[in-house]
């Protein structure tokens, strides 16, 4: 049988990837890292005023306005053309309370600990060359931010049968959607910058980066861990999405 210690990596193991598929270090990734500036809510804004967030919210729109209770609609006195902006408040609640879960999972110390180059890396952060690559990488990240806020958002959806359409493209599988996802495209333009710029401290930076992600990953507090389970990020949510008369299948 194997011992408590194996199975406590295991079930940390399962509860990252439950999180973010198989790609934990590059998907943790697109994430703040500890000791950062960066802070989820003004991130998680940035990702839904981006042009692939307009393109979720307006899906979302279209699938409360298809599936809301009309009678339910017509008590609480909300018009259709409503359903929008409030489903827009009510995600980027969510989306940035998921996005604060995901970063308490990581154990600060256990991270300095392993990472102990943070001052060097937020050092290299402020160099123009690295400004400059931070900002042709940007909508890539912040289009995984999305596609993690709107994929726990129908999976929660789905597992506790609340009457609602998928609003991801990958759950959808809407080809416009998919289609305004730049995350193929905004792949190719970091990788191009890096391909004409090779810099010792650019080189440094993508190196300590990719050393802080797997940081970030090592330091998944483990009594944290376990108990992820599909419906962590956004159990309760139901009840906000009932006062948009979204409510559980019979």
């Amino acid at each position: 049988m194997p011992d408590a210690a194996n199975m406590i990596r295991r079930n940390v193991v399962i509860a990252i990837a439950l999180i973010f598929g198989s790609a934990a270090t590059t998907a943790m990734a697109q994430f703040p890292l500890p000791g950062s500036t960066e802070q989820p809510a003004p991130l998680v804004r940035e990702a839904f005023a981006s042009p692939y967030g307009r393109a979720l919210i307006a899906e979302l729109g279209t699938v409360l306005r298809t599936d809301a209770d009309p009678v339910c609609l017509n008590s609480k006195g909300i018009a259709f053309d409503q359903l929008q902006p409030r489903g827009e408040a009510l995600l980027i609640k969510w989306g940035t309370r998921a996005t604060e879960t995901v970063m308490s999972l990581v154990d600060l110390k256990t991270y300095e600990k392993n990472f102990p180059a943070g001052a060097e890396l937020n050092g290299l952060r402020e160099r123009p060359e690295i400004k400059r690559y931070l900002d042709i990488e940007r909508p890539l990240r912040l289009a995984k931010i999305l596609d993690f806020i709107f994929e726990q958002f129908d999976r929660y959806n789905l597992l506790n049968r609340i009457k609602i359409a998928p609003v991801s493209p990958a759950a959808s599988g809407k080809d416009d959607l998919l289609r305004t996802n730049p995350t193929e495209s905004a792949e190719e333009a970091p990788e191009d910058f890096i391909a004409t710029h090779q810099s010792a401290q650019l080189k440094r930076y993508l190196a300590l980066s990719e050393q802080a992600a797997a940081a970030m990953v090592g330091a998944v507090s483990k009594e944290q861990a376990i108990r992820i389970v599909p419906g962590t990020f956004y159990r309760g949510i139901e009840l906000d999405l009932a006062e948009l008369c979204i409510v559980p299948r019979r």
